[in-house]
């Protein structure tokens, strides 16, 4: 600093030099307090590579002017449909191809991305692919009946940055893979060795006839054998479940990247083009069928039924917290954007990112982890959650969403809730616990909450909590959950009243007890919360009250035993909770963790769970249907429940 004193021309700049260290040092300060910062996303965009009606640098100037600080790309990996004649289906076929990132090129996708990404300095663009990795026919085109099932089944792939990851997804009739040649090298070897044979009996002029038609045959088969398939399943051998869909979630993990399940609640429509037929059902089951996912598009350009307390990800995350799955399942908004054609739109539906700094890593370490919230919005502002934190009073640790916290007392939740533009608006705010809603409130923006959650036994084991804030069908917020673990040996020691509630302007005042005098000397015997101690000894017995004996100033307030509320995991009930009568019908859970309802649908409370192979008497069919499957009456050792039949086998 004297040198810069000494030149004469640096003298005056000397203080603005001082001036700017100050700044930089307070605001690093300020970004140290701060925490995480809040990114705007917009993921699973459509471009003109695939489906969209935009390029790549129209979509990031958008993003631009609407202040969206990250876009997420969701191009169709792969958009085609191939239909054989069996047992020649790779020979005699018909295809149709639409524009895609494996058409165009999966080099030429991820190198405009990170083109535009240097370009647009302001927005953060991230190569992403939606990808359908598998569908099956039914029907026949001779009848006029063919069917494609499930060509919109559809999962969301985030994280490859090598065309190489692209290329090699476990897709139908896609490009050339080694990878599952031992799945098919049977059939070729066969198929060869018998076309070998056959070549070799016809040119030692044996049955000429016979030995070249077989011989021929035999070439065909090794040549619609060839076993060098992208993927290890055949679209001819009907509906194989949730198999085809978990081989991709594995590729997608070993690979390093991050895999969600999209538009679960897709509307159920049968489209017709041509002679072929196109259906694809609602899929929010194969949140519970599959494992090892990252997480699923919890708000969607039409209602997201998952996210509802009791419902399919609440009990995957109830499953997280009793050790039955290895990785908890996290939301995010999808905007599914096409083009600028009246329907969705860009931006409505949106993923706000809890980084550190803004960049790639961090944006897709949120994702990983969780740290993130959706959001739905109609015009130029949205419902913001400045702060979602779980606390332990006492160690004063404290978790964010996707976070879990280890206490050793009742959590304490901050809330904070806000318009991004300041506007006051009357939201209803649902506080979810292990898929109970535990406190419901309409409430004013902007809004702040501190509350102690007393209303529980520690010892029944983890909680999760998770929020939704709901302002209309198309303005609403849809959080991640936090994880509570308990240690072990915790009691339910209760805590004062005054302690457990302070909302904003709603403060509960602590009520003054009232004590009175006895009226009979026969007073019922009670433990006395504070019995008096005389030096090391402690009164023998309890006596009755004596006025004159009671200090107001040593009086504590009787400890409150909260009442419990039941955890998503419910105590199984037995395989058979009744005798079955002979010829009886009965239902046997097909995976663990079916839910028992105590009416017939998801929105009702839960009373029990099967395990898969529990058996329980059928009663009777309801007229009540969800996603186009009725729901059983059942016999639970006496009591009356329900149950999906989706989930269980009927016998």
């Amino acid at each position: 600093m004297n040198y810069y004193f000494i030149k004469e021309p640096y003298r005056f700049q000397a203080p603005f030099i001082l001036a700017g260290v100050i700044v930089i040092l307070l605001t690093s300060v300020d970004l140290i307090f701060a925490g995480f910062i809040q990114l705007d996303g917009v993921a699973d965009v459509k471009t003109r590579f695939s489906r969209g009606c935009s390029t790549l640098q129209e979509v990031a100037e958008q993003a631009r002017v609407k202040g969206i600080d990250t876009v997420i790309f969701g191009d169709q990996a792969r958009d085609a449909l191939e239909y054989g004649v069996v047992p020649l289906e790779r020979i005699i076929r018909k295809r149709n191809e639409s524009s895609s990132i494996l058409t165009v090129g999966a080099p030429a996708y991820i190198s405009e991305i990170n083109d535009n990404d240097k370009q647009f300095e302001e927005t953060l663009l991230i190569s992403g692919a939606e990808v359908a990795p598998f569908y099956y026919w039914t029907g026949n085109v001779f009848n006029g009946n063919l069917v494609a099932n499930n060509l919109d089944k559809h999962l969301f792939v985030v994280g490859f940055n090598t065309p190489e990851l692209y290329e090699q997804l476990p897709i139908l009739d896609s490009n050339f893979s080694k990878r599952y040649l031992t799945h098919y090298q049977q059939y070729f070897v066969g198929c060869a060795l018998f076309f070998l044979l056959f070549l070799v009996a016809f040119l030692k002029g044996y049955k000429k006839n016979l030995t070249r038609l077989i011989a021929g045959i035999m070439f065909l088969l090794a040549l619609n054998n060839i076993p060098f398939r992208s993927s290890p399943f055949s679209q001819y051998k009907g509906d194989l479940g949730v198999q085809p869909y978990q081989e991709l979630i594995n590729y997608v993990n070993s690979n390093g990247g991050l895999v969600f399940w999209n538009h679960m609640e897709g509307p159920n429509k049968i489209k017709q083009k041509g002679r072929v037929a196109y259906k694809t059902d609602p899929y929010p089951k194969d949140l519970m069928l599959t494992s090892d996912y990252t997480g699923f598009q919890s708000i969607a350009d039409f209602p997201v039924m998952q996210i509802e307390p009791g419902n399919e990800w609440d009990n995957v995350l109830g499953e997280y917290i009793q050790g039955q799955r290895e990785k908890p399942v996290w939301g995010y908004g999808g905007n599914n954007y096409l083009c600028e054609d009246g329907r969705t739109k860009f931006g409505e539906v949106r993923t706000i990112f809890l980084v550190r700094q803004k960049s790639r890593d961090d944006v897709l370490d949120a994702m990983a982890s969780g740290r993130m919230y959706a959001v739905r919005q109609a015009g130029d502002e949205r419902i913001s959650l400045d702060d979602f934190t779980v606390s332990d009073v006492l160690s004063g640790r404290q978790a964010n969403m996707g976070g879990e916290l280890v206490s050793n007392d009742f959590p304490e939740l901050k809330i904070k809730i806000r318009m991004t533009n300041g506007t006051e608006k009357t939201v209803r705010l649902s506080v979810i616990r292990n898929g109970l809603e535990v406190k419901k409130e309409t409430i004013a923006l902007p809004y702040e909450l501190t509350w102690r959650d007393v209303n529980f036994d520690k010892n029944d084991g983890p909680i999760f909590y998770r929020l939704k804030v709901e302002a209309d069908l198309e303005n609403y917020l849809v959080s991640n959950p936090i994880f509570i673990r308990f240690d072990e040996g915790v009691g339910s020691e209760g805590v004062p009243v005054s302690q457990i509630t302070r909302e904003k302007l709603s403060m509960v005042e602590p009520i003054e007890p009232k004590v009175g005098a006895p009226q009979d000397p026969a007073v019922p015997a009670v433990e006395p919360l504070n019995e008096l101690i005389q030096g090391n000894n402690v009164a023998p017995t309890p006596r009755p009250l004596e006025t004159e004996n009671i200090l107001a100033s040593n009086l504590i307030p009787p400890t409150l035993k909260q009442p419990t509320s039941p955890v998503v995991k419910m105590p199984t009930p037995p395989n058979s909770a009744v005798p079955l009568a002979i010829g009886a019908r009965s239902v046997i859970a097909k995976i663990d963790g079916v839910s028992l309802k105590n009416g017939p649908g998801p929105k009702f409370p839960e009373v029990g769970q099967l395990n898969k192979g529990d058996r329980l008497a059928l009663i009777r069919r309801t007229a009540v249907n969800f996603n186009g499957k009725p729901w059983l009456l059942v016999d639970l050792g006496g009591r009356k429940a329900y149950v999906w039949s989706d989930l269980v086998d009927t016998k």
